[in-house]
């Protein structure tokens, strides 16, 4: 700037008047702005006005969308209604106003695609638009299932809509219905399937990261990376069901009656696969129609082998009867479920009953726990079997369990005067009752037992091994094999099994923290921490005065299943050194707790697996986790930590993560 000199350049600004001189003002002189300020200046100010026009824009149609966005929800609302009540009229009523409404959302974001160009607010709304298509993908998926389902309403007991076939007037015609009409919706099963995989795709492209862990008290990013994980896996049950719909009919003897073993394992003596095979029993499909043929307990079929391959070392280290009072201690088939692949412990199981010179010959093998009893219990209510009393879905205070447990309980191991190796064959008088009540009760009950099925699926308390290479591909699809997964990312699978004779599993938690911590080098370090809280009281297990030995203290030989190749840095709470080795294509790592310090009643227990992963990762790498949860257990609770960004939830079925580092 050039120096301005206040005594020769006029200001107009009065100065102070001097005796005998007239006053005079003086003025200053402002220097001219050079092109280049100019440009300046007037690019700011049209700058300014663009970012207010903008401004104004952006205020009038988020106002607008949000309006809008306030119509949507209260569609959703209505959606969720009509779904509670199963009115399929209702539900495609209100699916039909939802789809408008998100469309209408749609046209007006159309309006503001040419912020998408602008940087930080473009990301935003492409997020909203690929959110936006996701989910009119989604709504177009849902009618069509609304459109195949309403030849069925009737069958399936939904109401609102009139059945374009003929019902049948007990559930076993419903169900036989349903099985020989299965190819009629596959053209639309395979549309919806194509929906759900667009849904997948949009989703994809969101990026969670964008989003806060926390705003006004709820979590975005972890909604969205809910919903992308639900997306996934809608879509993969979807793509992984086709199969399985092509041979049900077939498994369920449309063409040919089957007959199939299945062995109840008990839950509340946790093992591999589910629990302890306590007992068995043989069922004939016939076009849909289930009738339990025999029912024996497993003792008794373990008496008809003959034992000639030496045990695992597992049960001669830890299990005292009868596998340490023997000199040549042989493998019993009760205890042949040791593998947590169901397919790997029931091909072994297999080979030794086909010796059995009285067994049947069988098309597959299937377990259930007592969760699957208790679910259908709690839809048809309570049922008596002659000669065994009543059983019910609900809680006996003497354990605070569903009554059909402590029953079952009560009958297998309470003490009694004479030996009865038959006690367990309530196992079929009881199914068949239950099937019986199942099958003859209303329509209104049919989508319950649909749910209460999926459930035990899904939740891997109803498990399938078949002898057919086709059929048994098509159920491990559908997650329904108990199968140890293949997986190019992480992986986690705990395998706790029971070598306590007691049945505490009934009252034990486990609380399971993964700590994810990726150095510099891209290593990655996992913790992995399990808090085993087992709060009820102890049972008086004093055999002379006959009491149920329920909960005592737990001995627990556990085993993790890592990625190939990960490498043990150390190891606590556990009692014997830690083995390592390689199984069903992951590492392993095996440990025991219970002998010095058991899990007592009213008490926990903590162990920790520290460890490498056989893998690098980079800023900004995808990370996947694939957790598998044992069959038989209930739930978990579980929190997982990598590098700051948490998940906590409970875990009830496998289920796969995705992070970005």
């Amino acid at each position: 700037m050039k120096k301005i000199n206040l005594e020769e350049t006029p200001v107009g600004l009065p100065v102070e008047e001097k005796e005998g001189e007239k006053p005079r003002k003086i003025f200053l002189r402002i220097p001219k702005l050079t092109k280049k300020w100019r440009i300046f200046f007037g690019s700011l100010l049209v700058l300014l006005l663009i970012l207010v026009s903008i401004g104004g824009l952006l205020f009038v149609s988020a106002k607008d969308l949000i309006s809008q966005a306030k119509i949507l929800q209260t569609d959703l609302s209505q959606v969720q209604s009509a779904a509670k009540e199963q009115d399929l009229v209702k539900i495609e009523t209100a699916l039909g106003q939802t789809e408008n409404s998100l469309k209408e959302i749609e046209q007006k974001l159309g309006k503001l695609r040419w912020i998408q160009k602008l940087p930080f607010l473009g990301g935003y709304i492409g997020d909203l638009d690929h959110g936006i298509k996701a989910g009119v993908a989604g709504l177009e998926g849902a009618n069509l299932a609304v459109e195949a389902l309403t030849p069925y309403a009737d069958i399936l007991g939904l109401a609102g809509a009139k059945s374009a076939t003929e019902s049948g007037k007990t559930t076993m015609d419903r169900i036989t219905f349903i099985i020989t009409t299965l190819d009629k919706i596959r053209p639309q099963f395979e549309e919806i399937a194509a929906k759900m995989r667009i849904v997948k795709e949009e989703l994809d492209q969101v990026d969670s990261n964008r989003y806060p862990k926390e705003f006004q008290g709820k979590r975005p990013r972890d909604l969205i990376l809910a919903a992308k994980v639900a997306a996934e896996q809608g879509a993969s049950l979807l793509s992984d069901a086709r199969p399985l719909l092509e041979v049900l009919p077939a498994l369920l003897g449309v063409d040919k009656e089957k007959y199939y073993f299945v062995i109840f394992q008990n839950d509340a003596e946790l093992r591999p696969t589910g629990g302890f095979m306590t007992a068995y029993g043989i069922l004939r499909v016939d076009k849909g129609k289930i009738t339990p043929v025999l029912s024996q307990d497993i003792y008794y079929l373990d008496s008809l082998i003959s034992r000639t391959e030496s045990a695992p070392q597992a049960l001669i280290d830890h299990v005292k009867l009868p596998y340490q009072q023997e000199a040549r201690p042989n493998w019993r088939l009760r205890d042949m479920n040791l593998s947590p692949d169901f397919k790997v412990s029931m091909e072994k199981f297999y080979t030794y009953y086909q010796k059995i010179a009285s067994s049947r010959k069988i098309d597959g093998i299937l377990s259930v726990d007592t969760k699957v009893l208790v679910e259908l219990l709690k839809i048809i209510g309570t049922v008596g079997v002659p000669e065994w009393g009543n059983f019910s879905a609900e809680i006996d205070k003497r354990c605070d369990c569903p009554q059909v447990v402590y029953r079952l309980e009560e009958l297998a191991d309470k003490p009694v005067s004479t030996l009865n190796l038959q006690r367990k064959a309530v196992i079929g008088p009881l199914m068949h009752s239950v099937l019986l009540n199942a099958f003859q009760s209303p329509k209104a009950k049919m989508p319950l037992l649909v749910e209460a099925a999926l459930k035990s699926v899904s939740e891997k308390h109803l498990l399938v091994y078949l002898f057919d290479e086709p059929a048994q591909k098509a159920v491990e699809a559908f997650n329904l094999a108990g199968r140890i997964k293949e997986t190019e990312g992480d992986y986690f699978h705990l395998s706790d099994c029971s070598f306590t004779g007691a049945k505490s599993n009934l009252f034990i938690k486990q609380e399971i923290g993964q700590k994810i911590e990726i150095g510099n080098d891209g290593k990655a370090v996992k913790t992995v921490t399990i808090n085993y809280k087992n709060p009820a009281p102890a049972s008086n297990c004093n055999l002379e005065k006959g009491g149920l030995c329920l909960n005592a203290p737990y001995r627990d030989w556990v085993r993790i299943y890592v990625p190939k190749g990960s490498s043990l840095i150390s190891s606590n709470g556990l009692e014997t050194e830690i083995k390592t080795y390689e199984e069903l294509g992951k590492t392993v790592f095996e440990g025991f707790f219970g002998d010095k310090y058991p899990l007592r009643p009213q008490s926990s227990a903590k162990i920790e697996f520290k460890y490498e992963l056989p893998f690098k990762f980079q800023k900004g790498d995808a990370y996947s986790l694939l957790i598998q949860k044992q069959p038989g257990v209930e739930s978990y609770n579980y929190l997982i930590d990598l590098n700051g960004q948490k998940q906590e939830f409970e875990l009830r079925t496998d289920k796969e993560f995705k992070f970005k580092i």
